[in-house]
């Protein structure tokens, strides 16, 4: 019964495809728009996440270094701003930019526009997050660390 059903889906697709008039394919598919590579929103939006993944998984990285430097040897996690810390953060929001940009601009916002848009989005998200773990840092080195139930 199942391969009859898909034996004769293939039968109605073959004479579908002979009955077909395919001699204009070739201009009909080139009557489409054609997007250069530089200016297509989903390679942007692929730059940018790939961007905010290896930016991510540093400043993963030089948290848990400093969290074992912590726990192991008492070195104080702060200051939080060194450059390398900085510049993750600072990569990761930019990608996080250059991703809002290319997703406002699928549906037609103007460069501009979405450029201005996204960059107040990230920067707030950015400056709240970075109080966050300063936050959380501190309570680390004052040994004050609150449970999640405590906050609510």
């Amino acid at each position: 019964m199942f391969i009859n059903n898909i034996l004769d889906l293939l039968t109605f697709i073959t004479i579908n495809i002979e009955n077909a008039d395919i001699s204009n394919i070739d201009e009909f598919i080139s009557d489409y728009q054609q997007i250069k590579p530089i200016e297509d929103p989903v390679f942007w939006i692929s730059c940018g996440a790939f961007i905010c993944l290896m930016s991510g998984l540093i400043f993963a990285d030089i948290m848990k270094s400093k969290l074992r430097n912590w726990s192991a040897e008492k070195i104080s996690p702060l200051p939080l701003e060194n450059p390398r810390t900085m510049s993750s953060w600072f990569s990761f929001f930019t990608g996080l930019t250059i991703i809002f940009v290319s997703a406002l601009s699928i549906i037609n916002f103007s460069i501009i526009k979405s450029l201005i848009f996204s960059s107040i989005i990230s920067i707030l998200f950015g400056l709240s997050m970075w109080k966050a773990i300063k936050d959380l840092l501190v309570q680390v080195e004052n040994g004050t660390i609150k449970e999640i139930d405590d906050f609510f």
